[in-house]
Parts: C-alpha cells; sequence; structure tokens
C-alpha cells in the first residue's frame, strides 16, 4: 500500500470540485434536491486525493442530508488503522448548504475569485473550454480552478448561467452516455491531472 497517511503537495495551480446536489433537475427539467450517494461521497473523495484537489464541495441545503454526509466522513476519518487509506481523501470533504458558501470558503482561502467550470453531459450552448486548455490553465496560472458536478439530471440552468466555461460532455465511442457522476469525476479529474 502507497498511502501512509501522508499526501504529497502538488505544485500545480489550485483545483477545487463541487457536487451539487441543489439546484438541479430532474429528467422533466424540473428543479430538485438530490439526495447523497454514499458511494459518491467516498468514491469522489479518493479520486480528488489522487489527482490533488484542494477540497472537495458537497453541496446539499438538507439538514439531514448534511447530517448523514458528516457521518459518513466522520466514520472514515476516525476509522481503524487497516483501513485509514481512506482518511486523507475524506479530510478533503466539506459539506456545505450551498454554492454561495463554497465560493466564499475558496475566496477566503485563495484570495481570487476562482474560475467557474461547468459540466454536462448533454451539449450546450455557451463558452467551451478544452480539457487541454484548462489542464493548461491549472499549470500555468494562478487563478484557482472551481469545477461544479450535477446530481440528477444535472445542473440546473441558474447554475449553468453562472458558469465561465463549460467542459466538453464525456463520449465513448457509442452514443450511450450516461455515466455515474462518480465515473465522470474521476475521468475529468485524470484528463486535467493525471501524469502524462
Amino acid at each position: 500500500m502507497r498511502v501512509k497517511g501522508l499526501v504529497e503537495r502538488v505544485t500545480m495551480g489550485s483545483l477545487y470540485i463541487g457536487l451539487v446536489h441543489y439546484p438541479c433537475r430532474d429528467r422533466n427539467d424540473k428543479i430538485v434536491t438530490t439526495m447523497i450517494t454514499p458511494i459518491d461521497v467516498t468514491d469522489i473523495a479518493r479520486s480528488a486525493c489522487t489527482y490533488g484537489v484542494t477540497q472537495f464541495f458537497l453541496i446539499t441545503p438538507l439538514p439531514s442530508q448534511q447530517t448523514i454526509a458528516q457521518k459518513l466522513i466522520d466514520f472514515w476519518l476516525k476509522a481503524e488503522p487497516d483501513v485509514a487509506y481512506r482518511r486523507p481523501a475524506l479530510q478533503r470533504v466539506r459539506v456545505v448548504d450551498r454554492l454561495e458558501t463554497s465560493f466564499k470558503s475558496i475566496l477566503e482561502r485563495e484570495g481570487l475569485a476562482p474560475l467557474l467550470v461547468g459540466t454536462d453531459a448533454r451539449e450546450l450552448p455557451g463558452t467551451r473550454i478544452s480539457y487541454e486548455r484548462l489542464r493548461e490553465s491549472l499549470e500555468s496560472d494562478d487563478r484557482p480552478v472551481y469545477v461544479l458536478f450535477g446530481t440528477g439530471w444535472g445542473l440546473a440552468q441558474e447554475v449553468l448561467d453562472r458558469v465561465d466555461y463549460f467542459l466538453p460532455p464525456i463520449w465513448g465511442p457509442t452514443d450511450y452516455n450516461h455515466l455515474s457522476v462518480r465515473a465522470a469525476v474521476a475521468i475529468i479529474l485524470d484528463r486535467l491531472r493525471g501524469r502524462r
């Protein structure tokens, strides 16, 4: 096992990710609050740690969901030594009530407003940024980058209207395009931060 509770500091621009549970869309394009999925929390945290994400925000306005998420995080933070390899990953997760709370946290930590980047499985109108260009920005620019991931059927339009750029959807060789959010996060983080 390579991880022994220590995580090397990566010398790149700060990268933040947010898993948004509200406001999101359902299959009928209505605004909803989605439920937290425990496997998303742990798997995305592990991807975030692997790829040097500074902070992973879990965003939900529901106190009951915040409590569930925090209990899960606390469980792994206090876990026995044989599963303590998850501790550095779960230390990166912060449960917040809304997007504005996460923006404020990044601004306070970095002293700069982040470049806000949206993701979606659909081809959306708006300003696109390629994975290569965003990777270059992370490697050369001091401005932090904050990538938002939606749950349910994706981020609500009010969130998409706020982003600076959109990343292209992830496509394989088929027309099927319905990845789990934890799989999409891992693929996108590898494109932005994976070793080349």
